[in-house]
């Protein structure tokens, strides 16, 4: 049983609170992938416990890595990169990552025969130039249905690997980080080319600490060519995981909204998740910025003004946060260009469409290019949002539930992508969540 809608209504006053970050998705897929591959056992601690996880761990286990849970804590039992030679069906369902790891993980594991596939929006999005890397590389992987995009067949194998291969740089940079995370698995070591230049750095550097924190190294320069040297082993490790920056942006921007005041624990300023800079982005826009540390924890809070104003920005480092920002500026004074979002397009849905739809319900114009929207910021008036299967449209058009009645989104669900307990936390802050509607 799901509820197929929810109604939002604002606090009698200015929302003042605070809320504690469950783990980032991106840091616990990345962590999963490399401790699988560890000899020996290792240990995440706060670990997110998103869909998106979800469906990485039972790939995972397909592949015969041991995954012991005990609430946010997982314990894996690497294997080496001996991992067992699988043969049959693993299904990511919509997520993304889950995809990409697994794509490139399968390949090398000796005697493995997959079909991966996922949900139906899944089956549109790209994968043609990860697909390429690794077959210039030696990997065996055929196309069941449209070339460029899954289902995927791979057969793994060890042996006949290669060293060397390119890919556009304005590609997703998940890509990227399917390979590099492969790379101690490949016999003489990976030289990856990036043509062009690097779209989202800091996910790079956020798969390049993880790697570190299991004592492989990657080199590049300045995120044009990436270096993992022949015979790297992950070693075994115990690990905290930070939170989620992404989910921070929908809190802030409920203070943002509403004049309010949002701490949020577990979000360190020196994170190297590109969405921790949003906060500074709501600066710009007239908010006002702390940061400090309670028993051992970071937090980032963000206060309010009596009214935003609009702001010029460049979001190619922070793209999941562009949706937040575009909420917020439909209730600010004047326009808010935002640019650098080229691969919105490919994301659960276009989400540059979505967002220009969506704005128009609450009587907000916008419009869009192929890499950018503009919001001409005014009153925006109640409406029924659709979310098109996307968790961020959900979770960024609730920050307007801070202080407009009679916001209502459908198929609340989908935050479980990578928020499972967004509703309640939302709640926590003072906004009142009714679920209306019940589909069974």
């Amino acid at each position: 049983m799901r509820s197929s809608f929810l109604r939002l209504k604002p606090p009698a006053h200015p929302i003042d609170a605070e809320i504690t970050l469950p783990g980032s998705k991106s840091y616990t897929n990345r962590a999963l992938i490399i401790a699988s591959l560890a000899d020996g056992k290792s240990t995440l601690h706060a670990t997110s416990q998103s869909d998106d996880s979800r469906f990485l761990i039972e790939g995972l286990r397909k592949l015969g890595v041991r995954i012991e849970e005990a609430g946010d804590t997982l314990t894996i039992h690497g294997t080496g990169g001996q991992l067992t030679p699988y043969k049959g069906d693993i299904d990511v369902g919509p997520a993304g990552t889950t995809m990409r790891f697994l794509t490139a993980l399968c390949c090398v594991v000796e005697g493995c025969e997959v079909r991966l596939h996922g949900s139906e929006r899944m089956h549109k999005r790209p994968i043609g130039a990860l697909v390429d890397a690794l077959k210039t590389l030696g990997a065996d992987i055929t196309y069941e249905g449209t070339p460029g995009h899954p289902p995927l067949r791979i057969r793994g194998h060890k042996d006949g690997w290669g060293t060397k291969a390119s890919m556009q740089g304005h590609i997703s940079s998940q890509f990227f980080t399917a390979l590099l995370l492969i790379a101690p698995q490949l016999p003489n070591g990976l030289q990856l080319q990036v043509e062009g230049q690097q779209i989202s750095p800091s996910y790079i550097d956020m798969t390049c600490e993880m790697m570190e924190h299991f004592d492989v190294s990657v080199t590049h320069e300045d995120y044009r060519c990436y270096h993992v040297t022949p015979h790297a082993t992950y070693t075994p490790t115990t690990l905290h995981i930070e939170g989620d920056a992404s989910g921070a942006s929908y809190f802030w921007g409920l203070a943002a909204c509403s004049g309010g005041r949002i701490r949020v624990h577990n979000a360190s300023p020196t994170s190297l998740q590109g969405d921790i800079q949003f906060a500074h982005i709501l600066e710009k826009m007239g908010c006002t910025y702390r940061t400090g540390v309670h028993q051992g924890v970071p937090w980032i809070e963000v206060k309010g003004p009596t009214s935003c104003q609009g702001v010029e920005v460049d979001m190619s480092s922070m793209p999941d946060t562009a949706q937040s920002l575009a909420v917020i500026a439909s209730c600010a004074k004047g326009k808010t260009h935002i640019t650098g979002l080229s691969t919105l397009k490919h994301k659960e849905t276009d989400r540059l469409v979505a967002l220009h739809q969506e704005l128009e319900k609450l009587g907000i114009h916008s419009t869009i290019t192929e890499e950018s929207i503009t919001i001409e910021g005014g009153t925006p008036h109640k409406a029924r949002i659709d979310t098109y299967e996307d968790h961020r449209m959900a979770m960024s058009f609730a920050i307007l539930g801070a202080h407009l009645e009679g916001i209502e989104i459908n198929e609340p669900h989908v935050v479980t992508k990578s928020f499972p307990d967004f509703w309640q936390v939302l709640q926590s802050t003072g906004i009142h969540v009714e679920r209306t509607g019940v589909d069974t």
